[in-house]
């Protein structure tokens, strides 16, 4: 397993985003529908893409096909990210909350501790498309997290499909969309921690292309 200073790995790939962000346009997702909650995306993915920051996601749920590299389609998943610099620099943390999360979802209101029963309460509300925010406080640290629904776009991770429970995402804390940061951003050594258990080689060259941005 290879060593990983997230830290710096996202102040590297947030200057990169911010010398020039994406505009490629977003394309539809076939099988989505206009009443699915997912649908907004079309209509935030701009504002996201020209206001947003880079932040780690964590994996909570997701849609087996994307988890796979046999197929080809993008798809939905459950996520937790944190707009804290502290989460950000320990990504791996946020396990701990998707856990506590949905590990509450069958127990009975009173049975909840109270810091967590708005936040079980919104996820028993809507488990196919979760999205709110609540602060949480993890190992002495008060932290704004925030659990989205988002649509993982598959050109855009290094090994064409989600092969790693963490990854880097853009999101704005004025908008409920999440997406995929393109890995043109990414890190060299986000894309190593991405792919070290990968069934596919990397498809691009493994360098920091920040002279091309």
């Amino acid at each position: 397993m290879s060593t990983m200073n997230y830290e710096k790995s996202i102040i590297k790939m947030r200057k990169k985003y911010k010398r020039k962000p994406f505009k490629e346009p977003l394309e539809h997702a076939l099988w989505m529908k206009r009443e699915d909650k997912l649908y907004k995306m079309y209509e935030e993915y701009k504002d996201v893409y020209l206001k947003g920051d880079v932040y780690y996601a964590q994996v909570v749920m997701a849609n087996p096909m994307i988890k796979d590299d046999s197929e080809f389609m993008d798809g939905p998943a459950v996520i937790v990210y944190s707009y804290d610099d502290w989460a950000n620099a320990n990504p791996e943390k946020l396990l701990k909350i998707a856990k506590d999360v949905v590990g509450y979802k069958n127990t009975p209101d009173e049975e909840i501790p109270d810091n967590l029963r708005p936040a079980v309460r919104w996820f028993k509300e809507d488990p196919d498309r979760p999205n709110f925010r609540f602060e949480y406080m993890l190992e002495g640290h008060k932290i704004k997290v925030h659990f989205a629904t988002m649509l993982v776009t598959r050109k855009f991770l290094p090994t064409g499909y989600l092969s790693a429970d963490i990854f880097p995402v853009l999101a704005s804390e004025e908008y409920s969309t999440v997406l995929t940061l393109p890995n043109v951003y990414w890190s060299k050594d986000m894309k190593k921690k991405f792919a070290e258990n990968a069934r596919v080689d990397i498809l691009e060259e493994d360098e920091d292309i920040e002279e091309y941005l």
